[in-house]
């Protein structure tokens, strides 16, 4: 082989050879520990038979790790699950390598898994960062030097945000059950301790004011569980029971009905439910769930997006992106029932 045709070579040729992605061509070549051993031997066993070799001061220069680190905090909840495949997935296709990270709403967790992706030299970060009243969460995350984008909520931290528009995504759920007739409708869900939290309350009382209605929030954890057990207790306890309810995502909407349906409720009929996020089981609950859209796989893509468009081009991301909702209708929700 020829010098000329010796100094062509790149690392495509040998991810092409290998049957790989090129990224991680890179990570075997720089004796990474992410990739599995069988595969760096087809990697190296392709580089040895194309004749290539590894230029690491060229690498150095390139500064491209092909890694994009994801921080979400539970992953647990189908809405993540969904907003992580979309990034996986343009990543994927571009050649990059996703590492995920699961905060579990720890600022503790967050830190350590923040500095994890700093030691594997990630090109950027999509993180959703954790709940945590004080500020050490944020403070860490403008500190850590990296390329990143908030999704969903935003601190205080100096970085791009891509969100969606909440308050807008839940005066359409209050908008939908008012036209049903609903007068006494509650918010169930959510302590506004962070922005994605606020800004629904903020939507919330704007919307349930515009129509003239009293508004009333019903925090709670945001669990089945937990929903269920309060949405027992407000209906044991209220003398006038609410006729509908907004949840904060469809896992408080899913644990409310079931709640509902055990206390001889007809969910649709007697009492009208709303969620928010469209989780492929809203669909498939009985009754189907009347939701907020918010598109979580596109979110996804569209986080990707940004931040390998970034990468590339060496320039910084927009400040604020915010992606719009759409009402899903659905068979959870009913005209208001008629009360003596």
């Amino acid at each position: 082989m020829s010098d000329e045709t010796e100094r062509r070579l790149t690392i495509d040729d040998v991810a092409k050879v290998a049957g790989v992605s090129r990224s991680t061509v890179s990570l075997v070549l720089r004796n990474s520990g992410l990739v599995a051993e069988r595969t760096k031997i087809a990697v190296r066993e392709a580089a040895e038979r194309l004749g290539y070799v590894y230029n690491r001061t060229a690498a150095i220069r390139a500064r491209h790790s092909y890694l994009v680190g994801i921080i979400i905090p539970d992953l647990t909840n189908p809405f993540y699950s969904e907003l992580t495949a979309g990034v996986d997935q343009v990543l994927n296709d571009s050649g990059w390598i996703s590492l995920l990270g699961n905060s579990w709403e720890s600022s503790a967790s967050q830190e350590k898994i923040l500095r994890r992706m700093h030691e594997q030299n990630v090109d950027a970060v999509i993180i959703c960062p954790v709940t945590a009243a004080d500020q050490s969460a944020a403070e860490n995350l403008a500190r850590s030097g990296l390329r990143v984008l908030q999704v969903l909520r935003r601190t205080e931290a100096d970085t791009s945000y891509l969100g969606i528009d909440y308050a807008h995504g839940v005066a359409l759920a209050v908008d939908h059950l008012s036209e049903l007739g609903h007068t006494d409708i509650v918010l169930l869900g959510g302590e506004r301790v962070y922005s994605a939290a606020t800004e629904r309350y903020e939507g919330y009382i704007s919307s349930m004011r515009s129509h003239g209605l009293e508004p009333r929030h019903v925090p709670c954890a945001l669990r089945r569980s937990a929903a269920a057990e309060k949405v027992r207790e407000l209906f044991d306890k209220e003398e006038r029971r609410p006729t509908a309810l907004v949840c904060f995502n469809d896992v408080v909407a899913i644990g409310a009905m079931a709640s509902l349906e055990r206390m001889g409720l007809k969910v649709g009929r007697d009492v009208s439910v709303v969620g928010f996020d469209n989780v492929a089981d809203a669909e498939f609950v009985q009754p189907p769930l009347t939701t907020i859209d918010t598109h979580a796989r596109q979110l996804g893509e569209r986080a990707a997006t940004l931040v390998l468009d970034s990468i590339r081009n060496g320039s910084p991301m927009s400040a604020t992106t915010i992606m719009e909702t759409s009402l899903v209708v659905r068979d959870s929700t009913g005209k208001a029932p008629l009360r003596s």
